[in-house]
């Protein structure tokens, strides 16, 4: 008896199926097949009712199974308590312009999905990293994304600065204007706004400044925002850009892009 034979025994019996068992351990069929043959004869047991929906276990078997289970999980304890792998490890970078509440959703969603690897994070890489948590219109040449947030572009202004509706973005002068150097639709706004950047009072080049500012009353801006921005920015409101820029423009993807070279591993991670 081996501990692997007893892992594809286990797998059959919660599968119930010797094809499912050899899927979900990626062995082909007759691995699985041996493993419980190797048991019932080892043990003098029939481990197994077998029918063509599958296979169940025999009160034997379960009892069996039972035994099996907390085998395995002992053995799993002792490995991680006396077993020292070294992880390795990938380099991480953020965009630094990215709002914190971004970066650190992005980073929590990528060390929970790549906990066999240690992570080091720069803001600053100074030489190529292997991942990069940016939005999609950023990624270098070279490298794979990973969607992971959606977000939509919209115009925030102090909690209770008035607009006239329709809302045109000519009334974006009426206010102090954040210029936001690090902003992906800049470009886009100074093509129908073209004394926008003139017009602006403060010019910044990241997203937690321009929002802090913001929620100071010190003017307004665009900015891409997830759904939760009422929650997480009571003293600001937010307004749709639809028909206001095009429509490719108005929304942003976040997310992970990594190297080539790392394209499938990291792909199996995040499934």
């Amino acid at each position: 008896m081996d501990l692997r034979s007893l892992r594809y025994f286990c797998a059959a019996a919660e599968a119930g199926s010797l094809t499912a068992a050899a899927e979900r351990c990626h062995v082909a069929q007759p691995s699985i097949s041996n493993a419980v043959a190797q048991l019932e004869q080892e043990f003098a047991l029939r481990l197994f009712s077998r029918s063509k929906k599958g296979v169940t276990l025999t009160p034997e078997g379960d009892a069996f199974y039972q035994e099996a289970t907390r085998l395995l999980g002992s053995a799993g304890e002792m490995e991680q308590r006396f077993k020292r792998v070294e992880r390795p490890r990938l380099s991480v970078a953020i965009d630094s312009s990215l709002a914190s509440r971004d970066s650190g959703y992005l980073l929590q969603l990528t060390a929970g999905r790549l906990q066999n690897y240690r992570l080091q994070v720069r803001t600053q890489p100074t030489q190529p990293a292997d991942l990069w948590l940016l939005s999609e219109r950023q990624v270098p040449d070279g490298y794979h994304f990973i969607a992971l947030l959606e977000q939509e572009y919209r115009l925030l202004l102090p909690r209770g600065w008035s607009l006239n509706q329709p809302l045109e973005l000519e009334q974006a002068t009426r206010y102090p204007w954040i210029d936001r150097l690090d902003c992906e639709l800049r470009s886009a706004f100074l093509e129908r706004l073209p004394d926008l950047a003139d017009h602006a009072s403060l010019q910044v080049d990241t997203e937690d400044l321009a929002l802090s500012l913001v929620q100071h009353r010190q003017g307004a801006t665009v900015m891409a925002v997830s759904d939760d921005l009422d929650l997480l920015s009571p003293a600001v409101d937010s307004h749709s850009l639809r028909g206001l820029v095009p429509e490719p423009l108005r929304h942003r993807q976040l997310g992970l892009a990594c190297r080539a070279e790392l394209k499938d591993s990291v792909m199996a991670a995040f499934g």
